[in-house]
């Protein structure tokens, strides 16, 4: 009987000394932490072992995961309520309302099964009484990229997903009845040339899936700007030439709002004698001069004039260029 009791005193002995115990005591007066990682994991990214929640003496969630990730202070305290946005660092616990009522409520790490091998969540509500467990939460803590954001002004939950470098999905939630409901979705990609950014946006609005789609010149792209006009409207017209395909002439036509109406890059002609530079674009001629564009269609012509020109810019400047899709007559 005592070699028994023996060996189950060394086998406890044994179970403590092969664990690392960390208190969590600083992210709620109501809840207490306990995070127990197996020895000699402590310095590794990935952590194997079990956190718990207390309410007062009770323990009321328990969580193990293979890959805890976490932060320490300088005086040895786990790290909570950090959150990069939209994927970096993020606590092992984070306090704060989700559901806009006034409470804090309780997301905290289970693993890295989110985006990219990212951080993920398991999500608990504040009733009052307790905490309850959210599917819905916990759903976007676990099938986007990490944590998501939660906008205290316009009371929306906000979520990122990717694939690659070059698609990204952020989409909008607001909260009804404790579960977000999706209101908005905004796809971003790159054009396989690199040179646009290209949106498509889809707004819920009395159950009805509106789309919309719309481009930018990426903001990578180093360009050289040969001529430019501003209009009356905001609107704005670029000539210009891009690092990447320096061999090449431009033309982007934007609104107000940056959005591309037309972007052009096949042949252009420039007229030295009448200083103006022409394309046609789906059997419509486009001629640039020194006050505007003349648009004409095979049933009428508009004369759009701007505003203003680009400072220093002309266009016989492009006499000097040689480029692969410019002629000059």
């Amino acid at each position: 009987m005592n070699k028994i009791l023996t060996i189950l005193l060394s086998l406890i002995s044994f179970s403590i000394l092969s664990q690392t115990t960390y208190e969590i005591n600083s992210f709620s007066e109501k809840y207490k932490g306990k995070l127990i990682i197996e020895k000699g994991l402590e310095d590794d990214i990935f952590k194997k072992g079990e956190i718990s929640i207390y309410d007062i003496n009770k323990n009321i969630i328990t969580i193990k995961s293979e890959e805890f990730t976490f932060e320490l202070t300088s005086d040895g305290n786990i790290e909570t309520d950090i959150i990069e946005l939209p994927y970096g660092k993020q606590s092992i616990i984070i306090y704060q309302d989700f559901n806009f009522d006034g409470k804090k409520d309780l997301a905290v790490m289970d693993g890295q099964y989110s985006c990219y091998h990212g951080p993920s969540f398991q999500v608990y509500l504040e009733t009052g009484n307790d905490l309850k467990h959210s599917p819905e939460f916990t759903r976007l803590a676990q099938e986007y990229c990490g944590m998501f954001q939660v906008d205290y002004e316009s009371e929306t939950i906000n979520t990122m997903t990717k694939s690659g470098c070059c698609w990204h999905q952020f989409s909008k939630f607001k909260v009804e009845e404790n579960k977000p409901i999706l209101i908005k979705i905004i796809e971003r990609e790159f054009s396989p040339d690199g040179l646009t950014e290209d949106y498509v946006e889809k707004n819920i609005i009395n159950d009805t899936l509106v789309e919309m789609k719309y481009s930018y010149l990426a903001e990578e792209v180093d360009i050289i700007e040969v001529y430019s006009m501003n209009f009356e409207n905001g609107k704005k017209m670029s000539v210009f030439r891009a690092f990447a395909f320096e061999d090449y002439l431009f033309y982007v036509f934007t609104d107000k709002d940056s959005k591309i109406e037309l972007l052009y890059r096949d042949e252009f002609i420039y007229h030295k004698n009448k200083n103006t530079l022409t394309f046609i674009n789906k059997n419509v001629e486009y001629k640039i001069d020194s006050v505007g564009i003349l648009v004409k269609t095979p049933k009428r012509k508009v004369h759009l004039k701007a505003k203003e020109i680009g400072e220093n810019m002309t266009l016989s400047s492009l006499s000097e260029l040689k480029l692969k899709n410019l002629k000059t007559k």
